[in-house]
C-alpha cells in the first residue's frame, strides 16, 4: 500500500512539473508562454492581459517518430530584430520588421526537431524545423498536432476547405464549435473584442494548411495530403514548415495595416534585377466571354480575333490601361479543354489571332498584351510546356500573364493545395520571375507572402470572383466584398477583377448582376488591393461612363502607405491608400444591402496641409438593385488633421474618395 501511494506520488509530481518560457512583442501588448510539461509543448496567446489562444498542443507525427510528445528539452535560443526594408510595390513602401525570436531545441530518441516562435506588434507566428541530422534524412508527416484553441463562443469567418471548388465560395460566419473544415485566412472575432487571422506564411517545399473543428473551441491544423495517402509532406532534412501566423488587433479595421506575413519571408535577391516589376491596370477580351457574347473557342464568335484585340489595344492606349488580356487565343479551347487539359497548346495561336503583328502593334501604343495559360488543371501538360510558352512570351515582347487551373484535382487526382500543387505553382512562379513575366495566377494555391520573394507573383484569384456575378446562380452577395478585405486580402493580392459599369446585362443575362451599384464598383480599387487591377468591363460601358472612367484612369496601383478605417466586418469597409508617386490620398467605402453615413477623421493626411478632394458617391436613391448606375461626381476642400468627414453609402453602395494635395 505504501508503495503504491509513493508510485502516484511521483506521477503527480511528474504531471505537473512544467517549465514556461515567455516570449512579449516589442510594444510589450502581446505575450505567448510556452510550457514544456509531460514531455510535450504548449502555447498560449495573451493580449494586453486577456488571452487570445488558450493552451495549444505543438508537434508533428512522421511516419519514423512522434514528435508531439516524449520530448527532451535541450535548449532555448532568443534574438531580436528591428529594421525596415522597403519593397518592389505594394500597399506600403517600407515595412518595418522588428520582432524578439525563440528558438526552442528538442529531441526524441536522437531525433531532433526545433519549435520557432515570433512575436511581432502585429501577430505571433511559429514554424516547424528539422534540422540536418544524421538519424533523419528523408521522411514522412502524418500529422500536425497544432492547435488554435479559442473560446466556444468565438465566431469564424470561414470558407470550406476540401472542396472541389477550391476556395471560390461565399463567407459564412459561425461560433467555431458549428465549422467543419476551413480555409486560411480565418478571421475570428472573438467574444473579448480581439479579432483574430489564422494563415501561414512562407509556404514552400510542403502543404497547405486547413483548420479542423476539433471540439470545445480548438481548430487544429489539417494539411492537404497526397492523393489516396495520409503522407501530408514528403521531407528531406533541412525543411522548415511555412509559418503559422496568428494576427491580433483590437479594431478589425487595423488588420490591413498588418505586415507580420511580408515579414516572415525572404528578402528578394539583392542582386536581381527588379525593375520589370511594375504595377498597372488592364483590360481584356474575358468579360464577353463570361456574358455569352463571345467564345473562347474559335468560330463566329471568337474573342481573340486580331480585330478585337486592335480595338481592344487602341482602347487601352487612349485612356492609359497598360495591358490588354487576351483569353482564348491558342489551340486548344475547341475540344472538351473543361475536362482535357492535354488539349492546350501555348505556343500556338489560332489562325485569326496574329501575334507577330499585334505584339509589334501593341508595343508601338505602349501597351503590353497580357499572355493566357489555361491549363484545365493538367499539369504534366503544362510543364512539357513550359519553357517554349516563356520562350513565346519574351518573343513577343508579353510582360505579363494569366495563368490558370481550372479542375477539381491536378492530373485529375491531386489537391491544387496539397504539397504536389505547392512544387508546381512553386515551378512555375521561378519561371516567371527567370523569364521576366509578371503573373496573375487563377485557381492558385493560397497566397502566402511568397510576393516579396518573386516580385513577378503581382496578384492570384483564390477567392469568389466578380466572374461569379456573371453566371453564379445565385452570385455574389451584397456584403461579401466587405468580408474579403478580413479574410482573403490578408494572404496578399487579389484579383478580383472589379470595374463594372453594366451591373444589369439586361441585354444578354436579365437573370444575373452585379450586386453593387457602380460607386461602389470604384471604390473597390481602393479597398481590394492588386498591383495589376482589372477593368473588367466592355470597353463599350467605360466610354458611355466618362465620370467613372476618370476615377479608373486616376486611380494607382502601387502605394505607399495603408490605413484601415472605420469597418465592420460582412457590413462595410473604409480603408485609405496612399499613392506611392505624390502625396495624394485615396479612400474607399463600400456597405452591405443596408445604406449607412459612416462618418471618418481625416488624420491619416498631413495635418494642417490643404487637400482638394473629388468624390465618387451614390446619388441620392441609388441602391444595388433598383437604381445601380445612379451616381454623382463633387469636389470640395478639406484640411488634414481630426476633422470629420462623412460618407453616403445606398444599399449596396460605395464611394471613392481621391485627395489632392495642394
Amino acid at each position: 500500500m505504501l508503495q503504491s501511494s509513493i508510485l502516484v506520488l511521483c506521477l503527480l509530481t511528474t504531471s505537473v512539473f512544467a517549465k514556461t518560457f515567455s516570449l512579449i512583442s516589442p510594444d510589450n501588448s502581446t505575450k505567448v508562454l510556452v510550457t514544456y510539461q509531460d514531455e510535450a509543448l504548449s502555447y498560449k496567446i495573451i493580449k494586453l492581459g486577456s488571452t487570445v489562444i488558450r493552451n495549444s498542443k505543438l508537434g508533428n507525427v512522421l511516419n519514423q517518430v512522434d514528435l508531439s510528445k516524449g520530448l527532451k528539452l535541450l535548449s532555448i535560443e532568443r534574438s531580436s530584430k528591428d529594421e525596415s526594408w522597403n519593397t518592389v510595390w505594394g500597399e506600403f513602401k517600407t515595412i518595418r520588421d522588428q520582432h524578439n525570436r525563440m528558438l526552442i531545441k528538442l529531441a526524441k530518441d536522437g531525433y531532433l526537431v526545433n519549435v520557432e516562435f515570433k512575436a511581432f506588434n502585429d501577430g505571433i507566428a511559429f514554424r516547424y524545423d528539422f534540422p540536418a541530422q544524421n538519424k533523419l534524412k528523408k521522411f514522412e508527416i502524418i500529422n500536425e498536432v497544432s492547435e488554435f484553441k479559442f473560446n466556444k463562443n468565438d465566431e469564424v469567418w470561414w470558407t470550406p476547405a476540401f472542396k472541389d471548388n477550391r476556395y471560390e465560395y461565399l463567407y459564412n460566419k459561425n461560433k467555431v464549435t458549428e465549422v467543419d473544415a476551413i480555409h486560411t485566412p480565418a478571421t475570428i472575432e472573438k467574444v473579448n473584442g480581439y479579432t483574430v487571422a489564422i494563415h501561414e506564411a512562407r509556404l514552400l517545399d510542403y502543404t497547405s494548411m486547413a483548420l479542423k473543428n476539433w471540439g470545445n473551441g480548438t481548430l487544429k491544423a489539417d494539411l492537404y495530403p497526397w492523393a489516396n495517402s495520409n503522407i501530408r509532406v514528403k521531407g528531406q532534412t533541412p525543411l522548415v514548415s511555412p509559418w503559422r501566423t496568428i494576427q491580433i488587433v483590437t479594431n478589425p479595421a487595423k488588420l490591413v495595416e498588418s505586415t507580420m506575413i511580408l515579414n516572415l519571408n525572404d528578402p528578394v535577391d539583392p542582386n536581381l534585377d527588379t525593375s520589370f516589376a511594375k504595377t498597372g491596370k488592364y483590360i481584356g477580351i474575358w468579360w464577353g466571354m463570361h456574358l455569352g457574347l463571345y467564345t473562347w473557342g474559335s468560330g463566329d464568335k471568337h474573342g481573340a480575333t486580331t480585330e478585337n484585340t486592335k480595338m481592344y489595344i487602341d482602347f487601352a492606349a487612349k485612356h492609359g490601361i497598360d495591358g490588354v488580356l487576351v483569353e482564348g487565343w491558342n489551340i486548344g479551347w475547341d475540344g472538351n479543354w473543361y475536362e482535357n487539359g492535354d488539349l492546350f497548346i501555348f505556343d500556338q495561336p489560332y489562325d485569326t489571332y496574329d501575334i507577330n503583328y499585334l505584339a509589334k502593334y501593341a508595343e508601338s501604343k505602349g501597351v503590353t498584351i497580357v499572355g493566357h495559360h489555361e491549363t484545365s488543371a493538367s499539369i504534366k501538360n503544362y510543364e512539357a510546356q513550359l519553357d517554349r510558352a516563356y520562350a513565346f512570351l519574351n518573343k513577343h515582347n508579353i510582360k505579363a500573364v494569366k495563368t490558370g487551373y481550372v479542375g477539381t484535382r491536378l492530373n485529375k487526382k491531386e489537391w491544387h493545395h496539397g504539397q504536389f500543387g505547392v512544387a508546381h505553382y512553386t515551378k512555375a512562379m521561378k519561371k516567371g520571375l527567370e523569364s521576366e513575366v509578371l503573373m496573375v495566377v487563377h485557381e492558385p494555391i493560397k497566397q502566402t507572402g511568397l510576393r516579396r520573394t518573386y516580385p513577378n507573383l503581382v496578384s492570384s484569384e483564390g477567392v469568389r470572383g466578380q466572374e461569379y456575378n456573371a453566371w453564379g446562380a445565385p452570385g455574389n452577395t451584397p456584403e461579401h466584398t466587405t468580408i474579403v478585405p478580413f479574410t482573403r486580402s490578408l494572404a496578399g493580392p487579389v484579383d478580383f477583377t472589379p470595374g463594372a459599369m453594366d451591373t444589369k446585362f439586361d441585354n444578354w443575362r436579365p437573370n444575373d448582376r452585379v450586386p453593387t451599384t457602380i460607386a461602389k464598383q470604384l471604390a473597390l480599387y481602393v479597398v481590394i488591393y492588386s498591383p495589376w487591377q482589372m477593368l473588367c468591363d466592355l470597353p463599350e460601358n467605360y466610354e458611355a461612363r466618362p465620370d467613372a472612367m476618370e476615377f479608373l484612369v486616376n486611380v494607382p496601383t502601387d502605394w505607399d502607405k495603408t490605413v484601415g478605417l472605420n469597418s465592420k466586418i460582412g457590413d462595410y469597409t473604409t480603408i485609405a491608400r496612399k499613392d506611392r508617386n505624390s502625396d495624394n490620398w485615396y479612400v474607399g467605402s463600400i456597405t452591405d444591402e443596408n445604406g449607412r453615413v459612416i462618418t471618418i477623421d481625416l488624420s491619416f493626411l498631413d495635418k494642417g496641409r490643404k487637400y482638394k478632394v473629388k468624390g465618387y458617391q451614390d446619388a441620392r436613391g441609388a441602391s444595388w438593385n433598383l437604381n445601380p448606375h445612379a451616381m454623382e461626381v463633387y469636389e470640395t476642400e478639406v484640411i488634414g488633421g481630426d476633422s470629420a468627414f462623412d460618407l453616403f453609402l445606398a444599399p449596396g453602395g460605395g464611394v471613392a474618395l481621391e485627395f489632392i494635395a495642394l
